[in-house]
């Protein structure tokens, strides 16, 4: 069936050692912006009209009230001093968590293929994207990504959508999908199931997505992210992406390659993407 099971299962049994080691922060942090662009995070313990003092990890910083540009509040509360900014997604597929109200980011991926997704509602989200190269061929490659997620019970999501790809003047085809989510933004597994709709016609068998990450350091986490398509003859076509996203407070750089267990003579295909919140 496939022929690297043995890596994915060291990474799930990696993932609830950590997921059983995970601790909290109990202290309400911040993130202040200044006006210079210079950015500090870390727990106010003394504020008035004048100056603020901030804690941070390399002691107490006294930042003047009028230089600042913004404060946000931080709700995460992991290990780390910030959180996964691109949770909602692996290098590619999605995560059943989902992207809040007035939340977005732009994707590039492989320096071509540019994506905007942006949430509608706490639980909506409506993107898209184009292919850089295609746009100046003549015939356009385009995407439609709306999805839905809603958190079930602590650390467990549910969630669905679809993947729309289409070629200016040649046609298009959907895939419908499902996916369940566990874990946190730092440490999580996904499994999902789609179906492909394509000239007017339902696939007869699903695709299955398996992936996860596990969060190692403040700015770097492990992703792998698999997809296994049966068919009616008894063979299953699969391929995954495993790597290294390399993490900071709004953007995250993605690193890794493609390989295809079950062809013969297809070489290990690197992979790079780059996620940029706002």
């Amino acid at each position: 069936m496939m022929k690297y099971p043995y890596l994915l299962l060291f990474f799930f049994l990696s993932f609830f050692s950590a997921s059983s080691q995970e601790m909290t922060d109990s202290l309400k942090k911040v993130h202040i912006v200044m006006n210079n662009g210079e950015e500090y995070t870390g727990k106010i313990i003394h504020q008035d009209g004048q100056a603020i003092i901030l804690k941070t990890e390399n002691g107490e910083m006294n930042l003047i009230t009028i230089r600042i540009r913004s404060i946000t509040p931080i709700t995460y509360q992991g290990i780390f001093s910030y959180e996964n900014p691109h949770k909602t997604r692996y290098f590619f597929g999605p995560t059943a968590i989902p992207l809040k109200k007035g939340k977005g980011y732009y994707q590039n991926l492989m320096l071509t293929t540019n994506f905007v997704n942006v949430g509608l509602t706490e639980n909506i989200s409506v993107g898209g994207g184009f292919e850089f190269i295609s746009t100046f061929s003549g015939n356009p490659i385009w995407f439609f990504t709306p999805k839905v997620g809603f958190e079930l019970t602590k650390n467990l999501y549910a969630g669905g959508g679809i993947f729309m790809i289409g070629i200016a003047d040649i046609g298009s085809g959907t895939l419908g999908y499902g996916v369940v989510t566990y874990g946190t933004s730092d440490q999580n597994i996904s499994a999902g199931v789609g179906y492909g709709f394509v000239d007017g016609s339902l696939s007869e068998h699903p695709s299955i997505m398996f992936s996860g990450i596990l969060r190692v350091g403040n700015n770097i986490a492990l992703l792998t992210e698999n997809y296994f398509f049966p068919n009616s003859i008894g063979e299953n076509l699969s391929f995954g992406i495993h790597g290294l996203r390399i993490l900071s407070h709004k953007s995250s750089f993605d690193i890794g390659g493609m390989v295809f267990p079950g062809l013969d003579g297809v070489p290990l295909i690197p992979y790079a993407g780059y996620v940029r919140v706002f």
